[in-house]
């Protein structure tokens, strides 16, 4: 089914893939914007502004507004991509901690009749939307199954990413309205650092820890549990490990023995909701269909 790699993919910057990889796929990305401090900030897998975003924010404490790909940016590349193909596929991170997805479906709306543009919410983030952009575009070369069949087996995907996280400041889980500000005071008051896991798109802090290594303790416990892992990521906020992140690794190795576990910096939505002082894993499940 030649037609197939005429469907041209979009996503945005937190698609972690390499650029190569990216080109290959012929996967279109528009880059995260983000605002703070009145400076702002773009991201993608060719720029590490988001380091410099994190180095700031440990000094500064500003809050982040992701203001962009906006609904231009989304309008602009469906005109573009209108001159070779009358179908899209749009894959983009979680709609519950951004605005991203609003802004690619108010754009899209302006193309009905014109393009059929299908706008997926992956309800994930950074290494997550990278794996399932990555399978849908190996599917979309291939050219053997219709859009509709490639969209239901990305969604399949979905629940077997899974997305955790500590963090060792509570302002930023405050801002984005995950805790009210009686649990926030009395959290700072007794210095606990919030588990955090990405569920049905959101974050949902589940548990709380008042000493630094019970916290590093509960994300091995949950990588624990898996037994089988096709993939497991650690993030961090800063350019290189700190000792948590050291000692995570290497507590994972016993966990998962043979497996590589990448460091990544983590993404400027990730940063908005938790601050520039976390930790988290991303553990894929499961073997490839």
């Amino acid at each position: 089914m030649a037609g197939n790699s005429q469907i041209q993919m979009i996503t945005d910057g937190t698609a972690f893939l390499p650029m190569d990889r990216l080109r290959e796929l012929g996967v279109t990305v528009l880059p995260i914007v983000a605002s703070a401090g009145g400076r702002s900030y773009l991201y993608d897998q060719q720029t590490s502004e988001h380091v410099d975003l994190l180095s700031t924010l440990r000094q500064t404490r500003d809050p982040i507004e992701i203001v962009g790909p906006s609904v231009d940016d989304f309008r602009a590349v469906f005109e573009r991509s209108l001159y070779r193909t009358n179908q899209i596929l749009v894959v983009l991170s979680s709609g519950r901690l951004s605005p991203i997805v609003r802004n690619a479906r108010t754009a899209a709306r302006d193309f009905m009749g014109r393009c059929d543009i299908t706008i997926l919410d992956s309800q994930t983030v950074s290494v997550g939307l990278g794996l399932l952009v990555d399978r849908a575009g190996e599917m979309l070369q291939r050219g053997e199954l219709p859009l509709v069949e490639i969209v239901r087996r990305i969604r399949g995907m979905i629940p077997r990413i899974y997305v955790v996280m500590i963090t060792h400041t509570l302002d930023y889980i405050y801002r984005s309205g995950k805790l009210t500000s009686t649990q926030a005071i009395l959290g700072a008051m007794l210095k606990i650092r919030p588990f955090v896991e990405i569920e049905d798109g959101d974050m949902i802090p589940l548990e709380k820890s008042r000493r630094p290594e019970r916290a590093v303790d509960r994300l091995v416990e949950f990588a624990s549990e898996f037994s089988r892992i096709n993939q497991l990521v650690i993030f961090h906020g800063q350019e290189k490990p700190d000792d948590d992140a050291l000692d995570l690794k290497q507590r994972l190795l016993e966990v998962a023995p043979g497996l590589d576990i990448p460091y990544i910096v983590y993404d400027p939505i990730i940063a908005s909701h938790i601050g520039p002082e976390g930790l988290g894993l991303i553990v894929y499940e499961g073997v490839w269909r």
